[in-house]
């Protein structure tokens, strides 16, 4: 039927997961909604969560890099050790082999994308919507620490699979497209050089804290 609104299983469970007063960007509303659309959302086959890879994929079976979309809000907890921090980190793409992420971090009115690493590590990404997006379409396998940013995407595939990169070329096309900017060499050019990491201080203040 003509207007019939498309069913998009991931955004409404996305949607549903927020802390109250929570508010993503529209360009990221946007992307998922363009791979949704792309019949991008399948589920873990061991927890059954649902995901959404950054980069289209033919199915589940062609999967091919572990950036994501996913749904955890339980991981800040375990992250930290405590609670009540929910409204103020969300973790909103899977990065790592490791179970590295990308989170969205409310300080005050201000949003910025930060890393949160499987083994603690911490830092600031960008305040920029548009570079967090060019980020996780780049064409990276996995980004577990700061170090692997300074590789391409196609010298980073190899580190852990034979074979020829599979470029991106789609979805980079259409960001291109929609949002116009342009895609670097590496990653490493797209994060912050804030002299004092302002999300280093607030794990390190929140950890620290009783």
């Amino acid at each position: 039927m003509v207007g019939m609104r498309k069913s998009r299983q991931f955004e409404e469970a996305l949607r549903a997961s927020l802390p109250e007063s929570f508010v993503l960007p529209d360009e990221i509303w946007n992307l998922i909604q363009w791979l949704e659309d792309k019949k991008q959302c399948f589920q873990y086959r061991i927890t059954k969560q649902l995901f959404l890879p950054t980069m289209p994929v033919q199915s589940i079976d062609h999967l091919w890099s572990h950036l994501a979309f996913v749904i955890r809000p339980d991981l800040v907890r375990h992250w930290f050790g405590k609670d009540g921090l929910e409204a103020f980190l969300l973790p909103l793409v899977k990065c790592g082999s490791d179970g590295s992420h990308f989170a969205v971090w409310k300080d005050g009115n201000d949003y910025s994308f930060v890393f949160m690493g499987s083994e603690g590590e911490a830092f600031k990404v960008t305040n920029s919507v548009k570079d967090f997006i060019v980020l996780i379409t780049m064409g990276y396998f996995s980004l577990e620490d700061r170090h692997t940013l300074k590789s391409t995407p196609s010298e980073n595939y190899p580190e852990f699979f034979d074979g020829k990169w599979p470029d991106p070329v789609e979805i980079k096309q259409h960001i291109q497209s929609i949002l116009g900017v342009t895609y670097p060499a590496t990653g490493e050019s797209l994060i912050a050089r804030d002299e004092d990491d302002p999300f280093v201080k607030f794990v390190e203040h929140t950890i620290t804290s009783t």
